[in-house]
């Protein structure tokens, strides 16, 4: 039998390894948001009557309604940029300042049901990553620019149920977009034929401008050559409106219904194509469903583990190991309790002697008179240089 009080050495790597992931989640944890967008975001809040005490100036990137991301600034290092702006229904009562150009990578703006006010700024044209744009049921007012098309991004565009003026030469380019809806305005003028080449287009709404002038430009009146090139996916809502109610206008019976001077489009393109959109949208929650549970299985059990780890490490350092017991004879531990005392050897036999300890003789204790030999293990000392 021999025993050795040394500690395992094996918890070293645990410590190192805990150090390189706590010195991972704080680089993460420091990220702060880009100082442009900081200022840009106050200046913004606070012209759309936002109070200041709802948002914490140490990380805004808190606050209800924004939403940041991390991305890479000029200087090779990581900040966060604000990419959404959400205040649906808030009762905010301000104007969209103009510091909205700053935020560079915004990719949602929607202030709707509120009564933000004022004509919209031309800055907002400045954040060209712009996907969706939901200004619905305010107060806006003034002509629409026709720079509003360089947002060649927008795939939802609802200006509706606002004060808004002027024509629709706006309307030029918009590749990707899949939602229109200016309805409930004042805007006059002709609907220009270029919707027609909006290829993404599945909803647009007209309604409720009584100024408009023709109706829309409809998928049986395009040539036969170029109807091929456009997917027959046009939902129409062009009803004359007869009163000035704000709320949003229904689309109108697409057969046999009058349009403002036109009539709708048969509907059953539409419908099989909404029943393969609810089919693709299902499978997508089934497998981001099944994604994430693997994925937090994963996660699950790499922390459990982790945890036992630095618990088990813990508990070790923090309990003696006693002596280590190499002999089938020995059943109970307890047996050997006279060796943890300093002088537990010092009345026994010295059978042998060696390089690394001494051997004793002494008898088991409640065998009988089983004589047992106890090999003491002497740790060398390191030898230290001067």
């Amino acid at each position: 039998m021999a025993f050795s009080p040394g500690i395992p050495h094996r918890r070293r790597h645990f410590l190192r390894f805990l150090t390189l992931l706590s010195l991972f989640f704080i680089s993460h944890s420091r990220l702060t948001l880009d100082r442009s967008d900081s200022k840009a975001l106050s200046t913004l809040l606070k012209d759309l009557g936002i109070a200041s005490q709802r948002f914490p100036a140490t990380d805004p990137c808190r606050a209800a309604g924004v939403f940041c991301e991390r991305r890479l600034a000029d200087d090779n290092t990581y900040v966060l940029k604000v990419t959404r702006l959400v205040f649906k229904s808030q009762m905010l009562d301000g104007s969209l300042s103009p510091a909205i150009g700053k935020l560079s990578e915004l990719k949602e703006l929607s202030v709707s049901h509120n009564r933000i006010g004022n004509p919209v700024p031309h800055e907002v044209f400045h954040c060209k990553k712009l996907e969706i744009l939901d200004l619905q049921n305010n107060l806006f007012s003034g002509e629409i620019p026709s720079n509003l098309s360089s947002l060649v991004r927008l795939r939802v565009l609802d200006l509706s149920s606002n004060e808004f003026t002027g024509d629709l030469t706006f309307l030029k380019y918009f590749p990707n977009l899949e939602n229109l809806s200016l309805a409930n305005n004042l805007f006059s003028g002709k609907i220009p034929s270029s919707i027609r080449s909006f290829r993404n287009l599945r909803f647009f709404d007209f309604s409720g401008n009584n100024f408009l002038e023709g109706s829309a430009p409809l998928m049986s009146q395009v040539d036969e050559s170029t109807v091929s090139q456009y997917p027959k996916r046009y939902t129409f809502a062009e009803r004359k409106s007869t009163n000035n109610s704000r709320s949003r206008a229904q689309a109108p019976s697409p057969i046999g219904s009058k349009s403002v001077t036109g009539e709708g489009p048969i509907s059953s393109p539409v419908t099989q194509h909404r029943h393969k959109n609810k089919s693709k949208k299902a499978m997508e929650w089934l497998l981001g469903f099944f994604a994430g549970a693997v994925g937090g299985g994963i996660s699950g059990f790499v922390f459990s583990v982790m945890f036992k780890l630095v618990l088990a490490t813990i508990l070790g350092a923090a309990k003696d190991p006693g002596p280590s017991i190499f002999s089938p004879l020995i059943k109970k531990a307890e047996d050997l309790s006279f060796l943890e005392k300093e002088d537990g050897l010092a009345s026994l036999e010295i059978i042998g002697k060696g390089g690394c300890g001494e051997v004793y003789k002494a008898e088991l204790p409640g065998s009988d008179g089983k004589m047992i030999a106890i090999k003491k293990i002497i740790q060398p000392q390191k030898m230290q240089l001067s």
